[in-house]
């Protein structure tokens, strides 16, 4: 989450398999990443998973409130959700109800497909390509103004600070009251860090270059 990192998921569920463990990846933002070519071999061996979890509200930009959970068996899923009552009813068809926790809910489903289907897999991957540009981009500005990058940059986090952690947080601070742009504060090895998530889509260079100059502005603010 802090830093857009992608464990060993192929080692990982060999090892938790071979003692009968169950694994579930929590894709969130970055399974994403498994339909850029550049990626590939990172996201190696997740398909091996048994269950899968990621937001379509993050990185498709879909309305918020649009989670997905893929199962390889349909029985555990079930018995991890479905509820019972004498005043439930049960027929042959698929219940959506027994797929996730709450019995009612709005067709999130119809906004995702949309995305799908007018973008596509090649429309898809330039979308989060861009979002990874966008953010070596940043990341790389930053540097420039001699702010100190903490991770690399391989998917659209960047985690960065200033010189010791109380200007950072107040540089932190600064921007988020600014109104330019948004960012939240995280810990990083015992330093404290802002961490930065580009997730729109539309986001431009002229923006990115707008943002890097409201933290060069902020750092200065709270180095006063």
């Amino acid at each position: 989450v802090n830093s857009g990192a992608i464990d060993p998921i192929g080692p990982l569920c060999e090892h938790a398999h071979a003692s009968g463990s169950w694994v579930h990846v929590d894709g969130a933002f970055g399974l994403w990443a498994r339909v850029l070519p550049s990626m590939r071999k990172t996201c190696e061996g997740i398909e091996m998973a048994d269950s899968w979890s990621l937001d379509a509200h993050k990185t498709l930009n879909v309305p918020y409130d649009s989670g997905i959970i893929l199962c390889r068996r349909r029985e555990a899923l079930m018995s991890a959700f479905k509820a019972s009552a004498s005043y439930f009813k049960w027929s042959e068809h698929r219940d959506s109800m027994n797929f996730r926790p709450s019995m009612s809910a709005r067709a999130r489903v119809i906004e995702l497909w949309a995305v799908l289907k007018t973008l596509g897999r090649q429309g898809v991957r330039r979308l989060i390509e861009q979002l990874c540009e966008n953010a070596r981009s940043f990341a790389r500005l930053l540097s420039e103004q001699g702010f100190q990058i903490h991770n690399d940059v391989v998917f659209n986090q960047v985690l960065t600070s200033c010189a010791d952690d109380a200007l950072t947080r107040a540089t932190l601070q600064n921007i988020q009251s600014s109104g330019e742009c948004w960012c939240g504060g995280s810990t990083w090895h015992g330093r404290a860090v802002i961490r930065i998530s580009v997730c729109d889509w539309a986001t431009t260079p002229k923006q990115i270059e707008r943002s890097v100059r409201a933290f060069v502005k902020a750092r200065a603010i709270a180095a006063r």
